[in-house]
């Protein structure tokens, strides 16, 4: 198991009422499974702000290691090469609907 330590800004921040947080997640996790426990854990609307078209949504930025995911395999990008992980997400629109 590794430690991934997650930090929310912008509007998922809001979403999801925190900074950050640090999971545990087994070596192999890819960022696809990653996202799969935090929708778990923080509810479809999630989801609807991170995905499109089952990929990234162009509007939210995932670094994994200060790297863009999508440079390194999308939903497909493996989290840790066995050691501690950092995963920033942002999303940068479309604005959050609703009261």
């Amino acid at each position: 198991m590794v430690e991934v330590k997650i930090t929310f800004v912008g509007l998922i921040q809001r979403l999801v009422g925190r900074r950050e947080e640090a999971i545990l997640v087994p070596e192999e996790t890819t960022l696809g499974g990653l996202i799969e426990k935090l929708v778990a854990r923080y509810g479809p609307e999630l989801e609807e702000r991170l995905l499109e078209n089952g990929d990234l949504a162009a509007h939210a930025a995932v670094l994994i290691n200060g790297r863009n995911a999508m440079t390194q395999g999308g939903l497909q990008a493996k989290l840790s090469d066995g050691s501690e992980s950092h995963v920033e997400i942002v999303v940068l629109g479309p604005p959050l609907m609703g009261g």
